[in-house]
């Protein structure tokens, strides 16, 4: 499904150049759970950037079901990106005025979908997630971990061909952050991919595969 090939991405200032990500080649198979993990700084965050079309590389090969993106336009990538990657935040990136289903519903915005489809979708996903009952409500009435459940249905109503996770486990306490890695389960159950940055080796060691980096550079991908 995702296939890079000798990607980088370098950042230049007046004085200084930085290779964030040096001759990355790395495969990720329809249906599979991947964490990526590494000190700060050693690339991830802009993996998953690059991954997730908000950056584009620097150079090599970006192939997503066949197609490549790495020298996709920005509205090219924006129209690919709102259909087929869903993404879930460490910071939840909740919209505190909106209730929990419009926050849901967003994505189905962006993709123009007709509001009976849409609110069907937007309750299936809520179900989930189990927070059907709070539908109504304010990001700021629930507790951490029910944002992030919030968010994770936010990232899934799409029906996305890949989830992306950026530490979503954490600002959460353990209990949370366990029941966010059971619903990430589900999902890879159900048939989604899924790419996961972490720093907690426990929850690295759920995924069906851990990708180890450091320096810009992938160390091991077991």
């Amino acid at each position: 499904m995702i296939k890079l090939e000798n990607l980088c991405k370098v950042y230049n200032t007046a004085h200084m150049e930085t290779a964030a990500l040096n001759n990355i080649n790395a495969t990720i198979e329809k249906g599979e759970f991947v964490a990526v993990m590494g000190p700060s700084g050693c690339g991830k965050s802009t993996l998953l950037n690059v991954l997730g079309m908000i950056d584009s590389p620097t150079s090599g090969s970006y192939l997503f079901n066949g197609h490549e993106l790495g020298n996709k336009k920005e509205d090219e990538l924006v129209n690919f990106r709102k259909n087929n990657i869903g993404f879930i935040f460490q910071n939840f990136n909740l919209i505190d005025d909106l209730s929990v289903e419009e926050n849901v519903n967003l994505p189905l915005l962006y993709m123009n979908m007709p509001r009976k489809e849409s609110k069907i979708r937007v309750r299936e996903a809520l179900e989930l997630v189990d927070l059907s009952e709070r539908a109504k409500h304010k990001p700021l009435e629930l507790s951490g971990g029910q944002q992030q459940r919030v968010a994770i249905a936010r990232a899934i109503v799409g029906d996305p061909k890949f989830i992306l996770a950026d530490e979503p486990t954490g600002n959460l306490d353990t209990k949370n952050g366990d029941d966010v890695m059971n619903m990430l389960d589900i999902l890879k159950d159900q048939g989604a991919t899924i790419l996961m940055v972490t720093h907690s080796p426990n929850h690295g060691a759920r995924a069906d595969r851990l990708i180890q980096m450091l320096d810009g550079e992938i160390l091991s991908a077991q």
